[in-house]
């Protein structure tokens, strides 16, 4: 078929048809990618402002810029009694077109500032739930006391860590697994205790090391005995920034000339895509774990089955189609966008521990809803297959809101981590941007050149200053925990602000998409294989869109030597 977004064709397999009619939904329109991308579009973790609650009028941090015309309450006036979402509801008109009559309804509805539930003592969460002690952190749940963290679960007392599980006093590392005091590292599980590693298991006291499993006291690659690592450690200087930057150079270039899997999976049957663990059926997913029979779908984990065109399904997740974020132990959901803990909804958004429902937002343990309004049991299942029919005439049952619906701009949502796209061919393709400015700039009260290359020299307060990021320049702050973390590691201060730190992040990673290679053993093909050597070209556009310099860090020459004698 050919895409009626990007033109390109696209395969739909005997396989694909079998889900379309086991959800009961038109064939797509659009290829997997540009269904994807209308997705994520809707969808934003980390563009803050700050602006006031419509209800309480206090100001509060809050997803949707100031400029936006819909009413915002902070979570927890959303989240109060004293508000009805029913007062909203409307009348389904056969003869207008479906996503018309829910764009009307959704522009009404109050929004909620920040997505997050059951968090104890905890600032600037969103989209997370269950989790203790923590600021700044990002599609997580169930940790304890971390900071500016993307996907983590089950973590403790981590910083800048992506993509991570039961991890403990980690920082500045992406998809790791049970590790502790592990940081700028990347792939690794069961390690700890360790400074730049990637793809090593099951490995302590390691520097710079790559693929290796079941190993101590080694530095890039090479064993070395107790006494030469500690020598080499002490002299390394990783209390310093200028130590940690020249050991990431020699580290990047030492990981370049070592092989690479063709992808990270571990213990999966008949998968295939990226990031995959104890998967079986899962076709062209991505950081997949614990699931089953899933395809095109992105963080399908714990139990998740029959997911099909996700991004983000919780826990013990069946039967979802064309969704993004529905929580833990939902059911037969068909192109939702963050509904939490229900079943049979279609159509829905922002909905919270309700069932039967199609076409309704902010919702809270509701049933049998069309358009917020309330129907009986036979009402709403009669109204329901109307509409159903309807929507099948016109072929979009199954389609999800069209990008005039979402709420926020291109460059906004987390679509631009993945499809980078600069502003005029965001516009030309039908979506939206926000040129409302975000941060604060030029209102430092200290200058890098005045703090000391050691965080072990540092004498003063530095969270009670304002820095500049050296990237960007953007202002932010190092609050008081995150100081102590960086004290008790001996941490140098991060010179970037966390935006710039998580985009270091993400760009490392690469997007959610495979390429063909040939092995290099005989040359024999290795389907999804990610080239992560082509990620920083292809995330050029993420930089450039969020006003980011381009970072090239210069490489230098390394052995275990040279690591013991810096200059």
């Amino acid at each position: 078929m050919n895409c009626k977004h990007c033109k390109k064709d696209f395969a739909v397999t005997a396989d694909d048809l079998r889900w379309y009619e086991k959800f009961g939904v038109c064939i797509p329109k659009l290829c997997p990618q540009c269904r994807a991308q209308r997705r994520l579009v809707f969808r934003n973790e980390r563009s803050f402002y700050k602006r006031p609650c419509d209800k309480c009028k206090k100001d509060v941090v809050s997803m949707y810029s100031p400029n936006k015309p819909y009413t915002v309450y902070c979570h927890d006036c959303w989240f109060r009694d004293d508000w009805n979402p029913l007062d909203f509801g409307r009348d389904y008109d056969s003869s207008r077109p479906f996503f018309d009559q829910f764009k009307e309804l959704w522009e009404k509805v109050p929004k909620i500032s920040l997505i997050h539930v059951r968090s104890v003592n905890s600032e600037y969460l969103n989209i997370c739930a269950d989790n203790k002690n923590c600021y700044m952190i990002v599609e997580s749940s169930n940790n304890e006391d971390s900071i500016h963290c993307y996907w983590i679960q089950k973590t403790r007392n981590c910083v800048d860590t992506s993509f991570s599980h039961e991890c403990e006093r980690c920082y500045e590392s992406d998809d790791i697994y049970n590790c502790y005091q592990t940081h700028y590292s990347k792939g690794c599980h069961d390690c700890r205790d360790s400074y730049f590693l990637f793809d090593c298991r099951n490995c302590s006291n390691c520097i710079g090391c790559v693929n290796l499993r079941n190993k101590q006291y080694c530095v890039f690659n090479e064993q070395l005995s107790k006494e030469e690592y500690q020598k080499i450690l002490k002299e390394a200087r990783l209390d310093t920034a200028s130590g940690i930057e020249k050991l990431r150079g020699q580290f990047e270039e030492f990981k370049k000339k070592q092989p690479r899997k063709f992808a990270e999976a571990v213990n999966v049957v008949n998968c295939s895509g990226n990031y995959l663990k104890d998967a079986k059926n899962c076709s062209d997913c991505f950081h997949t774990y614990e699931a089953e029979d899933c395809k095109y779908a992105v963080h399908a984990w714990r139990d998740a089955k029959d997911c099909v065109d996700t991004d983000t399904t919780g826990r013990g997740v069946q039967m979802v189609y064309n969704s993004h974020n529905t929580g833990i132990n939902a059911s037969n959901c068909i192109c939702c966008a963050l509904c939490w803990g229900n079943n049979f909804l279609t159509y829905c958004a922002y909905c919270y521990d309700s069932q039967d429902c199609f076409a309704s937002t902010g919702l809270r343990k509701k049933q049998h809803c069309i358009l917020n309004k309330q129907y009986s049991k036979e009402d709403y299942e009669k109204l329901k297959t109307q509409i159903i029919a309807d929507m099948k005439r016109e072929g979009i049952y199954g389609e999800y809101f069209p990008p005039s619906l979402s709420t926020f701009g291109y460059n906004e949502a987390c679509v631009l981590e993945q499809i980078p796209l600069m502003k005029e061919e965001a516009l030309s393709q039908g979506f939206k941007w926000e040129d409302h400015p975000r941060g604060a700039f030029g209102k430092e009260t200290a200058g890098w050149e005045k703090i000391p290359d050691s965080i072990l020299e540092l004498q003063c307060d530095a969270s009670k200053e304002i820095f500049a990021c050296t990237a960007c320049r953007k202002n932010y702050r190092i609050i008081s925990d995150e100081l102590t973390f960086y004290k008790s590691l001996e941490i140098p201060s991060p010179r970037l602000c966390p935006d710039c730190r998580h985009v270091r992040r993400f760009t490392a990673r690469g997007p959610n998409h495979v390429k063909e290679k040939k092995c290099s053993c005989e040359g024999i093909r290795a389907g999804g294989y990610l080239n992560t050597a082509n990620t920083f070209t292809e995330n050029i556009h993420v930089l450039t869109a969020l006003k980011l310099p381009i970072m090239r860090i210069p490489m230098q020459s390394f052995t275990a030597k040279s690591v013991i004698t810096p200059k």
